[in-house]
């Protein structure tokens, strides 16, 4: 599972799934100054789960597929679907600047992506940059590289 860092006020607000294995399309080596990714870790002593204390442990993520509903999901850090899904679109995921004070959710923008004709000014309002995984803080060096830009892809079933 990933996420925004705790501290930061920018970023991606909400979870997300990763995959164990991250495909790179283009991407430039090092830091842009823009977003990024890290890995989530549990911080609680709460012993209710089966397992006991979850504490200091990193988070794993899940998928549920119910047959009776249409089931979509984004995928973070890969441009191809699961067996036996259908890839509606793939592109890059992207968030708000991780210093900004309005922390938004991760969105996977399409590779194709459109802009609003006219639209070419510097405005400002809701911005979006491309995500880098930062594997310093428990987001895994093996399979991601630190500082690429990484992919995602929308798939339904």
């Amino acid at each position: 599972m990933g996420g925004g860092y705790y501290t930061h006020i920018g970023g991606g607000t909400n979870y997300v799934c990763l995959t164990n294995k991250p495909i790179y399309d283009k991407y430039q080596s090092g830091w842009q100054n823009g977003a990024t990714i890290y890995g989530t870790e549990y911080q609680t002593s709460f012993t209710g789960f089966s397992r006991g204390d979850l504490s200091q442990h990193d988070a794993p993520c899940v998928v549920c597929h119910v047959r009776s509903r249409g089931s979509q999901v984004m995928i973070p850090g890969t441009n191809k679907c699961p067996s036996g899904w259908t890839r509606e679109y793939y592109g890059y995921l992207m968030t708000s600047h991780y210093n900004h004070a309005h922390p938004s959710e991760f969105v996977c923008v399409d590779v194709d992506a459109e802009v609003l004709p006219g639209s070419h000014r510097d405005t400002d309002g809701a911005l979006l940059y491309v995500v880098e995984g930062n594997c310093n803080h428990a987001l895994p060096c093996k399979p991601y590289i630190n500082a690429y830009e990484l992919t995602c892809v929308v798939c339904t079933k």
